[in-house]
């Protein structure tokens, strides 16, 4: 009957305003859900063809547009592991712990550490017993695994596009993980007014004996060993010369075997005698001149002492840190023995020898002479002589009897034609010799010269052994510092490296920045001690930076960037497909994902202590609901009218 199809527009008019305050319904209800993105309903025209060719019918449908790229709401927040996205982004999440490539996407934030199911750990307790602990990992409340990318293990630098990851947060997560002290800085001022010191070894070896000297400085630092475990070491600082300081630094060793130092000192000369003694057997070392150093003096009584059986069979000589040390390791805990040391200063003092030639023919009035220390001694020839070695034999008589030369050299012809010898009567003195012809004959062809055949050598008195008994420590080998006159190192000035070793074979090799040291006044000052190097130790807890790292907080009062969230950014975000639980799923209208990190793209940020809720504005929610309503009630109106008009089109009788 006609009038019928007037109900469709006012039908559909009123199914879609129903539509739409139903996602107004949704919208409101989700107004404090975080991550939640808004639905907005518009309408379009909808034309429909009836059996009726003669006419076409409108209507309206509704369309819904999904708010995702809009930011949301922040709200601040009291827990740990609540962060806000501020701009374009979504965390990356994984339902699974063995990421694939089922990878979804939310702004949601409020995170916690969740158990993986079967996940376990083996871990040393603090009473070094082992213990088996569940793994826990960053989540959100769907359960799903928080992806992140976890620092290079050499720089300790994150990467954008590093491999993302589930983030393991749990207090034993890191317990195995530690870095060695590789680099220090270390500044403080060595007073100018400290005596010089002979020998930095041997004074740094009585301290670790308990005798302590007063012009030795000493400053005690802490590095990262190879174990992950935290040590000291003494830094050493004598002063050898004006403006100059040398620096070394010990380290204690293991004691439960007996342990000797013996320090060698002096100035390697043919002929000293270095002795040890151990329990009354003595092993002496006679310097023979070629060792060119006293690490090489060193390493001959080394080979000296552990070619003694009867030594061998107590303990081990071996070559110590410092030059000229030499360690004796007892060979078993139960071994004990006495260990002394000495020096001699045997090497003999050479008495220098010059060798004189004079040459020439023999001629009346011809003069040779002779200068010794500035005394001179000169031969007149008188024509007797038939050869130039009588006139050289004559001018020996001649020094031998000049008592001012004689009293300091020995003269004597030898077989050369026309030479003679010069001989110091003080081994160990020198002495300076001229030759020259003042006066020549006829012929001028005299000559005299002379050239050392023998240098004089004064043998140094500086040769010692001290012995530390027992010691428990190490030292390394004496370095350098060479100040300005005005107290301060060169601005070239390189790290000192120092190659420490522990009490438990552990090790570190610590490149040390002194170019802030000083040297003024009198006082011993500390500056600034720093160094890298992270220690093993378990997390108390974890929290985000604006900069999306998770730091660890460790029980050595440590914080650490354990990893960092990546953001994925999509071309059109608004159209990803929202899913259950405030989660997003890519789709061929969002387009690919793309990995960055938030203070990298200059298109986020990230809040801390936060959480992102929805971008539902109630107000606009509450403004829209009342169109709608109006809407609904204007084609029920309409419906109602058609109503009427068709009730009244029934009734017509023909």
């Amino acid at each position: 009957m006609p009038g019928y199809h007037l109900f469709q527009v006012p039908t559909l008019g009123m199914q879609s305003q129903a539509h739409a305050l139903n996602t107004i319904g949704i919208n409101v209800a989700n107004v404090n859900t975080g991550g939640y993105k808004r639905t907005d309903t518009q309408f379009e025209t909808l034309i429909s063809k009836t059996l009726q060719h003669e006419s076409d019918l409108g209507g309206v449908k509704p369309k819904d547009y999904q708010r995702i790229s809009q930011q949301g709401f922040i709200n601040s927040s009291s827990r740990d592991l609540d962060l806000a996205i501020n701009g374009d982004g979504f965390f990356y999440v994984s339902p699974t712990l063995n990421v694939s490539t089922d990878i979804f996407y939310t702004r949601d934030g409020s995170f916690q550490m969740g158990i993986a199911d079967g996940q376990t750990s083996s871990v040393t307790a603090d009473d070094s017993s082992t213990i088996t602990v569940s793994n826990g990992y960053l989540v959100d409340k769907n359960g799903y695994y928080v992806l992140g990318t976890a620092a290079d293990p050499t720089t300790g630098l994150f990467s954008a596009s590093g491999s993302l990851e589930p983030m393991r947060i749990d207090e034993w997560a890191f317990i195995d993980q530690s870095t060695s002290t590789t680099t220090a800085e270390l500044a403080l001022n060595l007073p100018s007014t400290n005596g010089i010191v002979t020998s930095h070894e041997a004074t740094v070896l009585a301290a670790n004996s308990g005798t302590n000297n007063d012009d030795l400085e000493t400053y005690a630092i802490e590095v990262v060993d190879s174990n992950g475990v935290r040590q000291s070491a003494r830094m050493n600082f004598t002063k050898s010369a004006d403006n100059t300081w040398q620096v070394s630094a010990t380290t204690s060793r293991a004691s439960t075997l007996q342990t000797d130092t013996v320090m060698l000192q002096g100035t390697v000369e043919a002929g000293d005698v270095y002795t040890i003694n151990v329990g009354g057997t003595a092993v002496n070392y006679t310097v023979l001149g070629t060792e060119g150093s006293l690490s090489g003096v060193r390493d001959a009584v080394v080979a000296a002492v552990n070619a003694n059986a009867t030594i061998a069979a107590t303990l081990t000589a071996s070559a110590g840190n410092a030059n000229g040390e030499v360690t004796l390791t007892a060979l078993t805990a139960a071994t004990s023995f006495t260990t002394s040391a000495s020096a001699s200063n045997s090497a003999p003092n050479v008495a220098q020898v010059d060798t004189a030639t004079i040459a020439g023919t023999v001629e009346i009035g011809d003069k040779y002479s002779v200068s010794v220390n500035g005394t001179t001694v000169t031969y007149t020839v008188t024509g007797a002589e038939l050869s130039i070695d009588e006139i050289r034999d004559n001018l020996v008589t001649a020094v031998n009897t000049d008592p001012t030369v004689s009293a300091v050299v020995t003269a004597a012809a030898t077989a050369n034609t026309g030479e003679l010898t010069l001989t110091s009567d003080s081994a160990g003195t020198a002495i300076t010799t001229v030759m020259a012809t003042p006066t020549t004959g006829a012929t001028v062809d005299n000559t005299a010269t002379v050239a050392t055949t023998t240098a004089n050598f004064s043998a140094t008195n500086d040769n010692a052994a001290n012995v530390g008994t027992a010691t428990t420590s190490q030292t390394t080998a004496a370095q350098t510092l060479t100040f300005s006159g005005g107290g301060e190192l060169p601005s070239t000035q390189a790290a000192l490296t120092f190659a420490l070793t522990f009490a438990d074979g552990a090790t570190a090799s610590v490149a040390i920045d002194m170019s802030q040291m000083k040297q003024y006044g009198s006082d011993f000052t500390e500056f600034n001690y720093d160094h890298n190097g992270l220690i093993k130790a378990s997390m108390t807890g974890t929290h985000f930076d604006k900069s999306g790292h998770i730091v660890g907080s460790f029980q050595d009062g440590t914080q650490r960037s354990i990893y960092k969230l990546a953001l994925a950014q999509f071309q059109n975000p608004d159209g990803l497909e929202m899913l259950n639980g405030m989660i997003f799923r890519e789709t061929p209208e969002s387009g690919t994902a793309t990995q960055v990190f938030a203070d990298e793209s200059g298109r986020a940020d990230f809040t801390p202590y936060a959480v992102e809720i929805s971008n539902v504005d109630i107000a606009t929610e509450f403004t829209r609901m009342i169109m709608v309503q109006n809407a609904y009630n204007s084609n029920a109106t309409v419906f109602k009218t058609v109503d009427e008009m068709v009730t009244v089109a029934r009734d017509l009788k023909a």
